[in-house]
C-alpha cells in the first residue's frame, strides 16, 4: 500500500515538474515543491536528493531559487548544516511574487526596449506602425499585470483595443 502511494506520488511530482517546465522554470522545481508539499513535516535536502534521485547540487540550487520566489521556506530543524523546507501555502502570494519578480521583470525590460527602438526609427519608416503595436500590446501587459498585483480591474476597452491591434 505505501508503495503504490510513493508511486502515484512520483508520478505527481512528474507531471508537477512537466507542468512547472511549461512555465519555464526547471522540472525539478515542480518535483521538489509537490514533495516539500505534500510531506507532513519540514523535508531537507538529503531527503530531497533521495527521493527524487537527483544530485545534491541540483536540488541545492533549486531550492535556493525557490526560496528567492517565497515559494519554499527554509526552517530549523536544530542543526544548522541541515535545515528543513516547507511550501508556502499560500498559492496566491506565490503566484503573485512569481508574476512580480519574473513576468512584470520581463515585460518592463521588453517595454523598455520598445520605446528605446521607437527613439531610433525614423518617423516615416513603415516599421513604426509595427513598433506602436508592440508598443501598445506591452504597455496593457505591463498595465495588466500591475493592476493585477494591485488587485485592481483590468480595463474592457484596453483588452478590446489590444485585440483589434493583433487583428
Amino acid at each position: 500500500m505505501q508503495d503504490m502511494i510513493e508511486d502515484k506520488k512520483r508520478d505527481l511530482a512528474d507531471s508537477v515538474g512537466e507542468f512547472i517546465k511549461y512555465w519555464g522554470f526547471k522540472e525539478v522545481h515542480g518535483k521538489i515543491w509537490i514533495h516539500v508539499y505534500l510531506s507532513d513535516a519540514p523535508v531537507t535536502a538529503k531527503e530531497l536528493t533521495t527521493s527524487l534521485g537527483v544530485t545534491k547540487g541540483l536540488v541545492s540550487t533549486a531550492l535556493s531559487e525557490m526560496l528567492a520566489y517565497r515559494v519554499v521556506e527554509k526552517v530549523s530543524l536544530g542543526d544548522a548544516r541541515s535545515p528543513g523546507y516547507q511550501s508556502n501555502t499560500d498559492l496566491m502570494q506565490v503566484i503573485f511574487n512569481i508574476l512580480r519578480n519574473r513576468e512584470l521583470k520581463l515585460t518592463n525590460r521588453i517595454q523598455s526596449n520598445i520605446e528605446a527602438l521607437r527613439e531610433e526609427i525614423d518617423p516615416s519608416s513603415p516599421h513604426l506602425e509595427k513598433v506602436d503595436r508592440l508598443h501598445e500590446m506591452t504597455t496593457f501587459a505591463v498595465d495588466s499585470l500591475s493592476r493585477l498585483l494591485h488587485t485592481e480591474t483590468i480595463p474592457t476597452k484596453r483588452l478590446r483595443t489590444l485585440m483589434r491591434l493583433m487583428s
